[in-house]
């Protein structure tokens, strides 16, 4: 079933998700459709990260 929902919804399921250490397997092509968004939207927006290898 597909549905839209708002950025703040998607954001916190993702956050949600992740906190209770649920797998995010699930939401690849949403987490994809997500990063596309915000790279047009904010793209000189900043960001921290630790990247793992």
């Amino acid at each position: 079933m597909q549905k839209e929902i708002t950025i703040k919804e998607f954001s916190a399921e993702l956050i949600q998700r992740i906190n209770s250490e649920k797998g995010i397997d699930c939401c690849k092509d949403e987490i994809k459709r997500f990063a596309e968004l915000a790279a047009k939207k904010i793209p000189a927006e900043m960001i921290k990260v630790t990247w793992q290898k």
